[in-house]
Formats: C-alpha cells, structure tokens, sequence
C-alpha cells in the first residue's frame, strides 16, 4: 500500500523505498512505465545522498513495564515493533513514524513516544483547563490534516467560537482514552477529536483505530458518570476549514455554551 493516496502516490510507508506498477494494483504498461519513472527519480534522492533523513518522534518502550501481550507489535500498521523469543518487543526505529497508536492501546502504559508522551500531554490538557473549564471545548487535532483544517479556517477568515483550546498530536490514534477521561475530570465542557478524513491517513489506519477507540471511550466514560454526548469527533482534511468551523459552532449549541 502506498504512503498517501494523493500526497504520495509512489511512496511507501517506509522511507527510501518506491512502489510501482503492479507491486501496487493490476496496470496497464503505461501506466506501470510512467510510475517506475517516477519511482526511480524518487529513490535516486536518497541513493545520492547514501542516507535517509528520518523524523526524531518515535516510539520508545520501558520493558521493565511490560508484559509481553505483544499488542503493540499486532497494532502497528508499519510493522516497526518486533518481538523476540521471550515475547519482549523491539522498535525499529528506522521504520516508526511515532503516529502514537501502540502507545494509546498498550495496556501497561510502558511505550513512550518521544516529544508527545503522555506526561506532555496531560499537562497540556490541565494547563488548557486551568482556568473556568466548564465553557470550554478542548480538541485534539491531527498534525497532517485537521490542524491543516483549523489553519484554513483561520486563512479564510470563517468564524468559530473561540472557547476552544486545541492540543497537537500527530496522529488521532495517539489520543488514548485516558486523556479524554482527564479532560472530563478537568470540568471541560466538552472533547473534540479531529483526524484525517475517511478513507486516507498519514499513518495508513491511524483513523480508523482513533474511531474504534472513540466508541469505546464514550462507553467508559459514561459508566464514570459523564455523558458521553459531550464526546465529539470530525474527520476531515487539510482544505476543509468550513467543515472544522461548522462542527466547533455544532459543539457550542449543542452543549449551550
């Protein structure tokens, strides 16, 4: 599977390497002709270069923690954690984008991904919270398309209410359920999730888990007595501002701020 659909037709998920052709579907050869042109000036870059620059935001796990439920290997959509003999993971980190989805669902809370552990975040979420809590919407926005959507509504000029308090992650799937709970603990009027939109992510099926997990937490959160109509989520891309405004103003007359 490619990288992007659109933004990376010719990429895939793991650097330095290009698909082509009918390694990625059924062509015909033209097709498959003007894709390897393009797959060989793609790795031509790095080749040149004898080395692939990579992003320093990776996964990290303390196996003095873990219990080798190997979930986080099964989890991980770029096969980057490996499991030895004694059932004990390893990251390459040549292969980790750091989307944060094994640390979201590991259930000993033993990996770490570094510059978004959950410590930063969950001091994001108080110091957003600190201050008359119950007027406000706090969000977390995926760093590739909603934090785009957010920044296309500010550049068109839409207007959206301005209680709301927005926290960067890069990927929707980084957001575990407990930073929701946290949130709600804070007095947060409410919590708005924001990934990329269906079918495409940068992180392949990053959405897709942040979705099931967004299930799952209204069902916990409403058995700790909060409700769970106050949980909201959007998917959309990075050219969407009006779709992002219309939801925050839905969210504002929905909860009556």
């Amino acid at each position: 599977q490619e990288r992007h659909i659109k933004l990376g037709p010719l990429d895939f998920p793991a650097d330095g390497i290009a698909l082509c052709g009918c390694a990625k579907n059924p062509k015909i050869y033209k097709e498959s002709c003007e894709e390897g042109i393009g797959a060989a000036m793609r790795v031509s870059i790095p080749m040149k270069n004898e080395h692939i620059e990579a992003e320093g935001i990776v996964a990290d796990i303390d196996l003095t923690n873990c219990n080798a439920c190997g979930l986080c290997s099964k989890r991980c959509p770029y096969g980057a954690i490996l499991v030895n003999e004694e059932k004990l993971p390893t990251v390459v980190k040549a292969l980790c984008k750091g989307c944060g989805l094994c640390a979201a669902d590991c259930p000993k809370e033993c990996i770490t991904i570094v510059h978004y552990s959950d410590e930063q975040l969950m001091a994001q979420v108080d110091a957003a919270l600190e201050e008359e809590p119950g007027k406000k919407i706090l969000g977390f926005v995926c760093h590739w398309c909603a934090l785009g959507g957010v920044d296309m509504a500010g550049v068109s000029r839409l207007q959206y209410p301005t209680n709301a308090r927005l926290i960067r992650v890069m990927c929707s799937a980084r957001v575990p359920i407990k930073l929701i709970e946290r949130a709600f603990e804070k007095g947060a009027a409410g919590v708005l999730v924001a990934g990329c939109e269906f079918p495409t992510c940068h992180y392949i099926t990053g959405n897709y888990a942040c979705e099931t997990r967004i299930k799952r937490a209204k069902k916990i959160i409403g058995k700790k007595g909060y409700d769970p109509e106050k949980l909201w989520n959007v998917w959309c891309s990075a050219a969407d501002g009006p779709k992002f405004a219309n939801t925050m103003r839905d969210m504002v007359k929905d909860l009556k701020l």
